[in-house]
């Protein structure tokens, strides 16, 4: 473990001590055990200060590197971030010295949480879908893979680009998922594109990290869930991913027989709400309560799910547009897939508000961004946009280290 703040006094160090001793029983609880007792190494929160003590962690050959950040800048944290997944590829997992403050001598709930995002860095499973149980018709020879794709915007200047994730699962559980990650600079300045140029280039090197973990096995099924994307946009982004996701797949398969795609858009931000009413007042749905009939699309194949129950204020629904369906998926089917998917987030033991590709795939291209400052334009084509893809250390490449 380290810690970056202000030079510890003793209270300081009673916590940080009392926090060593009981993690490794209270991860060991959860399932993730320490082979050798943590120790704390104080550092000031200095430029140097934080190469010297990350270069330590790549060094001494450490699993993964516990984090306490106590007041620092948010240049502290983007600096750790920089060494660990850029340069050195040591997961890291950052710790804020004001939450152990808050539960000193009650960590259990905190380190519950803690233990998900642990579990998953070091390359562990928490939860998987049982596809047979999920689904009417599923093999044993069914081999699926889902995908999940968003872009974050800054000002799209050549300073502050865009941001595209594509994460997909890379084994036979699919639990395990990896990313790629490019920035996006149109040549018009200030400007914001939600069609993901590189994604053929994204979609072969996740079917080739899919293909060297399952021993040669490629998915015969493949989920791609997109998100962000305005009606308008539908029908353009549409065509150009299918198109380059079909190339993407022809390059990994060769002559063996290409995967039937899915392609579902996935819709947050929109002001539909809905409410029981038990005959005297209104409360929210419950999670997992779907809407596939009367206010939907008269002939598209689209469905309201409320995967996540509020524990304050309004349940909020997610749209789901299936726009490509070479699995002829029934409504119930995709409904349930769903669902369960957004109860395999690796950061909660509940489900989630979205599935967790897409959720992945946000997580990642959030913490890849510089700003979220967003501008649009109209009319802007694939030729506008220059890319760049980025390049994460070889250690952690293939690892979920964006949770």
């Amino acid at each position: 473990m380290i810690y970056f703040g202000p030079k510890p006094d003793e209270g300081i160090l009673y916590i940080l001590k009392d926090f060593q001793n009981q993690l490794p029983s209270l991860l060991a609880d959860f399932g993730v055990i320490f082979k050798s007792a943590p120790t704390v190494f104080a550092k000031p929160s200095r430029n140097e200060d934080i190469e010297v003590a990350m270069k330590q962690t790549s060094n001494e050959n450490w699993q993964i590197a516990i984090v306490i950040l106590n007041n620092v800048l948010p240049e502290v944290y983007e600096s750790i971030k920089q060494w660990s997944n850029q340069k050195l590829g040591v997961p890291t997992q950052c710790v804020s010295f004001q939450s152990l403050q808050r539960n000193v001598g009650k960590y259990r709930m905190y380190v519950q949480n803690l233990s998900q995002k642990i579990n998953t860095k070091i390359g562990g499973i928490n939860g998987i879908v049982n596809l047979k149980a999920a689904l009417s018709h599923s093999s044993n020879e069914d081999l699926f893979m889902f995908v999940g794709a968003d872009i974050t915007h800054t000002t799209c200047s050549t300073d502050q680009p865009s941001t595209a994730a594509v994460v997909g699962s890379c084994d036979p559980t699919c639990s395990r998922y990896a990313a790629r990650l490019s920035e996006q600079y149109p040549k018009i300045a200030r400007c914001a594109v939600e069609i993901i140029k590189e994604l053929d280039k994204m979609i072969i090197d996740l079917l080739q990290v899919y293909e060297r973990t399952c021993g040669n096995c490629l998915p015969n099924r493949l989920v791609f869930y997109r998100d962000g994307v305005d009606d308008e946009l539908f029908q353009k982004v549409l065509d150009n991913k299918i198109n380059k996701i079909k190339d993407a797949c022809q390059v990994v398969y060769g002559n063996r027989k290409l995967p039937r795609l899915t392609f579902v858009i996935i819709k947050k931000s929109h002001h539909t709400r809905f409410f029981a009413y038990d005959g005297q007042y209104t409360k929210n749905i419950e999670a997992g309560t779907v809407i596939d009939q009367d206010i939907i699309h008269p002939t598209q194949f689209d469905f309201y799910l409320c995967s996540q129950a509020a524990i304050m204020g309004t349940s909020r629904s997610a749209l789901y547009h299936v726009l490509h369906d070479e699995n002829k998926f029934s409504s119930d089917d995709i409904q349930q897939l769903t669902y369960w998917l957004c109860h395999t987030d690796a950061r909660c033991t509940k489900s989630v508000s979205v599935s967790a590709p897409v959720h992945y795939a946000d997580l990642a291209a959030y913490a890849a961004r510089i700003d979220d400052v967003l501008d649009e334009t109209e009319n802007i084509s694939l030729n506008d946009i220059e890319t760049k893809v980025m390049i994460f250390n070889d250690k952690i490449q293939n690892n979920m280290w964006f949770v």
